[in-house]
């Protein structure tokens, strides 16, 4: 059974509310940019786990060479507070709107954008023009989600891209089926760096300067991280979760981010809290049992989640009482911070010392 941290809730806390523990994220920063600095691999973490100029600046102080996001909009709040090297890790298809908003970062900004299409390269070169856009090629290493499948089609990729005006940096991947379980992690990792250096090899055979290749998923970052491999990009680590520990990838003990909740209601040997989907999501993947974990009643599963209510069962005959405020560990930590408007910072002793704005909250295109 998962050892979480046993969270104290602060009185100046009003629920729900979404908690960090500001020690155990800073030993999550350190432990992840210190063992990729002994690989020689770059840190490029990704910025949808935090969304947070504050956080970003101390994975930044760290020693990450720059970020990575998921969208333009991530890419503007960040680049507004003074990150100089960004990559958009995500096959764009842009629009005139957007073609403007991604010229108005170059002159702030490194900014490097992924194709995964020789359409999508087409697109964006012919929106962009003369911008000298960095790109890499995404290829796909197992997930079945976007990039290409084989380093044929890479070249073919990087070949209208060149056509298009754009410049070819190299290739990088996401081993999003580490997710499936423990035992992926490591096919997973392998995964990454297989393709990467065989799409990397193809083009510089057609004549491109690799420079990156870029792995990316918090599982597999340090077993992907081999001679070749450039940088790697995880992002959920910063805070662990409840998928993470399932998976091996994050210690139980090091989880630093939790949700405050208000025990409403109790029933038997059920009982609800004031935080439901609109807090946690309905993510629930296959290695789970139930939508949250509660570390100071273990054996409770949450069952059910609707917009506001979380209805929970204990299974050991421990049941909190009405009014109780106790931590929930999410399944999935990242898109809980896009539906919070801040972070309650705690120190060691679980007293609010800080609050930090989610600055890209909702800034999802």
């Amino acid at each position: 059974m998962e050892s979480f941290p046993t969270f104290r809730i602060p009185s100046t806390v009003e629920t729900p509310a979404v908690c960090i523990d500001r020690a155990l994220m800073e030993q999550n920063i350190q432990r992840m940019a210190s063992g990729l600095q002994a690989k020689g691999v770059a840190f490029r973490p990704h910025v949808k786990s935090h969304k947070s100029l504050v956080i970003a600046r101390k994975q930044l102080a760290a020693g990450a060479v720059g970020l990575t996001t998921a969208t333009i909009g991530e890419a503007e709040v960040f680049v507004n507070g003074g990150v100089e090297d960004i990559l958009i890790a995500y096959p764009l298809w842009v629009t005139d709107a957007k073609a403007a908003r991604l010229r108005a970062l170059f002159d702030r900004a490194q900014v490097t954008v992924g194709v995964s299409s020789v359409e999508g390269a087409q697109n964006l070169g012919s929106k962009i023009g003369g911008a000298n856009l960095n790109v890499l090629i995404e290829i796909d290493s197992g997930e079945l989600r976007t990039g290409v499948t084989d380093p044929d089609m890479a070249v073919a990729v990087a070949n209208a891209a060149a056509a298009a005006g754009l410049i070819v940096k190299g290739v990088f991947t996401h081993g999003g089926h580490s997710y499936a379980g423990a035992n992926t992690v490591e096919g997973a990792a392998a995964d990454e760096a297989r393709v990467l250096l065989a799409a990397a090899a193809a083009l510089r055979a057609s004549g491109y300067e690799v420079e990156t290749l870029s792995a990316g998923s918090t599982p597999t970052a340090l077993l992907s991280s081999v001679e070749g491999v450039t940088e790697e990009r995880p992002g959920t680590f910063v805070f662990g979760d409840r998928q993470q520990v399932a998976l091996g990838a994050h210690p139980a003990a090091a989880v630093a981010l939790f949700v405050a909740a208000t025990v409403v209601q109790v029933s038997g040997q059920q009982f609800v809290l004031d935080a439901g989907a609109k807090v946690f999501t309905k993510d629930l993947p296959k290695t789970l049992d139930g939508f949250g974990a509660l570390p100071a009643y273990p054996n409770s599963r949450v069952d059910r989640l609707y917009d506001h209510h979380a209805v929970v069962t204990s299974t050991e005959g421990k049941v909190p009482g009405i009014g109780e405020r106790v931590a929930v560990i999410p399944n999935h930590v990242c898109p809980v911070s896009n539906l919070t408007d801040e972070f309650v910072v705690l120190d060691g002793d679980g007293e609010e010392v800080e609050r930090w704005t989610v600055d890209a909250r909702g800034r999802n295109r």
